[in-house]
């Protein structure tokens, strides 16, 4: 029989202590496997770690996870559609001089066409969206576009403002009866329902 590299007879019984100091010996030999393991996991999963000794590479990884817990606390606060319904505009140069762009958000319960709904009420406020950005979460929705006036540019820049606040504020509060009808989505296109015989 053999252990630890040593030879022991088959008839030979280890002592308590024998025994508990080679279990001990097993579980701590395992704690440093498992340790390693994880410690090639981190490697694997940032860039350039693979020289770093264990308590550099330790830092790298506390010095990431906090960069990345702040931008997800960026993220929440900006993105992240909020409880209560708001509209809001504000011009995005803070210049004396407008140069006719603006920012606009919509908070709201989601709804199908809302986007269809927020496009013609820019455009009935003389403005174009250049980009626009949807964030959707548990039923609510939150909705910011970069708009930019068309045609002539205001001298201030507040008629049109509250223009389109007052446009998107009608989105907001459009409830009536008849809303989820427009907004009613064709379950089959008539193309289909022919081919398959049915009546359109």
């Amino acid at each position: 029989m053999e252990t630890d590299g040593t030879l022991v007879p088959i008839g030979t019984t280890f002592s308590p202590a024998a025994k508990s100091c080679r279990s001990h010996s097993e579980a701590e030999r395992k704690r440093r496997q498992r340790i390693n393991g994880h410690l090639a996991t981190l490697r694997s999963l940032l860039p350039a770690t693979a020289r770093m000794d264990k308590a550099t590479l330790l830092g790298e990884v506390v010095r990431h996870v906090r960069e990345l817990r702040g931008q997800a606390d960026d993220v929440a606060t900006a993105a992240v559609p909020g409880e209560r319904d708001e509209v809001g505009v504000e011009k995005e140069s803070a210049a004396e001089t407008w140069d006719g762009r603006m920012r606009a958000w919509v908070c709201c319960a989601d709804r199908p066409g809302l986007m269809a709904e927020l496009s013609r009420a820019v455009g009935l406020a003389k403005a174009r969206a250049v980009r626009a950005e949807m964030t959707t979460v548990g039923g609510r929705t939150r909705s910011v576009l970069e708009l930019e006036m068309v045609g002539g540019i205001a001298t201030d820049g507040e008629d049109v403002r509250s223009g389109v606040q007052a446009a998107l504020r009608k989105v907001l509060l459009a409830d009536g009866p008849d809303l989820a009808d427009r907004f009613k989505r064709q379950r089959l296109s008539a193309r289909f329902g022919n081919a398959a015989g049915f009546d359109s």
